[in-house]
């Protein structure tokens, strides 16, 4: 921990290449994670669930500026480039990130088809009463 005048404790880390990339990737997965959760709960009218992200991305958004800012000032960071540790490490969670959508996107789909298929039966047998 480091102290900075007149402000509390800041905590040092330091990141080698692959940790850095897996960081961008979490950042890129938890940004893009809230943005779906904000387009379905409004499509579905969850407001609290908007708030979360609003409340969230901002905060998430400044610790990503920081870690750009460090690599920034790092000598070992080509300017306007990833190297291709950060780059391989960025992508492994990239791809598992799009798994997951593609996964979720699925489950999400044949949910509303069995809720659509059981409400369509509970219909008929209503109508056969």
């Amino acid at each position: 921990m480091t102290n900075q005048p007149g402000g509390p404790p800041h905590a040092v880390v330091a990141f080698d290449q692959a940790q850095t990339g897996t960081l961008l990737g979490v950042f890129a997965w938890v940004l893009g994670g809230l943005e779906i959760m904000a387009d379905r709960a409004e499509a579905v009218g969850e407001p609290s669930l908007v708030e979360m992200k609003n409340t969230l991305t901002p905060r998430l958004e400044s610790l990503l500026q920081t870690v750009t800012n460090a690599r920034k000032r790092s000598p070992l960071t080509p300017i306007g480039q990833m190297e291709p540790e950060v780059e391989a490490a960025y992508g492994a969670v990239r791809q598992a990130f799009e798994a997951w959508i593609e996964l979720t996107a699925f489950d999400t789909a044949q949910a509303a088809m069995e809720t659509h298929t059981d409400g369509a039966e509970s219909a008929t047998d209503e109508q056969d009463n």
